[in-house]
């Protein structure tokens, strides 16, 4: 019984023994573990590539998009109009956009743009226009359903995988769904919600004077009558009670940020964006927006090199040409000319081609380890009991040659 228990520990060393030692040179010590996403392919060359949902073509592009949601873990997410327009929502720019209408509509000299300008309160006629406009869009958000990319926005956010969005929109569609949540007004400190709104949003109003807000009410903005704040109405009568002089009355507006005017939310969008370029983000998603506002242009081009720095991709995808401004050279590895609203059904189409099985379902890292642990145990047990019968076979032939050769010695004497 010694004995055999001597021999499998011999053979577990001998196992051991010839196991590769890995050493660690004190210079990478001292270093962080640099973990990529390991995207299965994108394009050398950034081109743009038109999408078509019924196109074999592009199984390389929904390969890697698909390999982008799966495997990075911090991916930010820059939004415009174009992610609303399959919910009815007209976007700005475009040949059928709200400033090409406008300007139609409302019979303007110049661009539609003017009516989203901090100008529009200094004139009746253009307050008028502003509030028509406003009411219309309200309207059109309120009777508008979530599209599939907003869905898909949300199973990011979900999956845990969606470090930040940030959207230019004011329909508030993105914010209606799990895990896109915001917070009005943006608090400056920490935690900070996923939905970043950088034009603010059309659910809420505001008094420009004391700060109140409240819901939206449309009924308020009719015609070129800027609204009264009623807290402010009520501080000034308990004012004129008391005996002392009255401070005015503050007018209310659509919490929305317009043209050359002040971000409330300014200071509180900068410190957002600060950590989560300390966070290092890991993949960038840029959709439905020209980039023409010059913040936003700022926050992708940051953003971008963040993403880079972390082996990461950036993706473009729009109807038009990202931006040639020299700010966004190398700024997209891929460049994907469409509609939004396919990306969803391409990634759907591909999974079902690849007969991918359901995700919870394939063993995990950490099973996946033990598993190789056990195979490397059954193998080094496998071995000893092998070599332990071997020697146990040999003992035996040892002794029977033995017993054969002391008998023929006592049969001759």
């Amino acid at each position: 019984m010694v004995r055999s228990t001597i021999v499998v520990m011999e053979d577990l060393m001998a196992v051991e023994s010839s196991a590769p030692a890995t050493t660690i040179s004190p210079a990478d010590r001292g270093k962080k573990r640099k973990r990529n996403p390991q995207l299965p392919w994108c394009p050398s060359r950034p081109s743009p590539y038109k999408l078509c949902t019924d196109n074999a073509a592009d199984e390389q592009y929904a390969e890697t998009l698909h390999g982008m949601f799966r495997k990075c873990r911090r991916i930010i997410v820059v939004v415009g109009a174009g992610i609303s327009v399959g919910a009815g929502i007209p976007d700005f720019r475009s040949s059928r956009g709200l400033f090409r209408t406008m300007k139609d509509d409302f019979k303007l000299k110049g661009s539609g743009q003017s009516m989203f300008d901090s100008s529009v309160y200094q004139d009746e006629a253009t307050t008028a226009m502003f509030h028509s406009m406003v009411n219309s869009l309200h309207s059109l958000s309120q009777g508008a359903e979530v599209t599939k990319f907003h869905q898909l926005l949300s199973q990011l956010s979900m999956e845990r995988r969606l470090l930040r969005l940030y959207t230019q929109n004011v329909d508030c569609l993105e914010i209606s769904l799990s895990g896109l949540e915001t917070a009005v007004p943006l608090p400056v400190k920490a935690p900070w919600p996923k939905t970043i709104q950088l034009h603010g949003g059309l659910q809420k109003m505001v008094c420009a004077k004391c700060g109140w807000m409240g819901t939206f009410d449309p009924k308020l903005f009719q015609g070129s009558r800027i609204p009264e704040c009623t807290e402010c109405k009520e501080l000034d009568s308990v004012r004129e009670v008391v005996g002392k002089r009255t401070q005015g009355v503050g007018r209310l507006r659509p919490r929305i940020v317009l043209y050359n005017e002040f971000n409330p939310d300014g200071e509180a969008i900068g410190k957002v964006t600060s950590a989560d370029l300390k966070a290092r983000p890991d993949g960038m998603l840029v959709v439905g927006t020209s980039l023409k506002v010059p913040g936003v242009r700022r926050i992708v081009k940051e953003m971008s090199s963040a993403v880079h720095a972390a082996s990461g991709m950036v993706v473009w995808i729009n109807e038009e040409d990202p931006p040639a401004a020299k700010m966004f050279e190398n700024c997209f590895d891929l460049i994907l000319k469409g509609d939004c609203q396919d990306i969803p059904c391409i990634l759907e189409r591909w999974e079902n081609s690849k007969s991918r099985p359901k995700r919870g379902l394939a063993p995990s890292k950490k099973q996946k380890a033990l598993e190789d642990a056990g195979d490397i145990v059954s193998s080094i047990a496998g071995k000893a009991k092998s070599g332990r019968d071997r020697k146990i076979t040999d003992v035996f032939k040892i002794t029977k040659m033995a017993g054969e050769k002391e008998k023929r010695v006592k049969l001759e004497n």
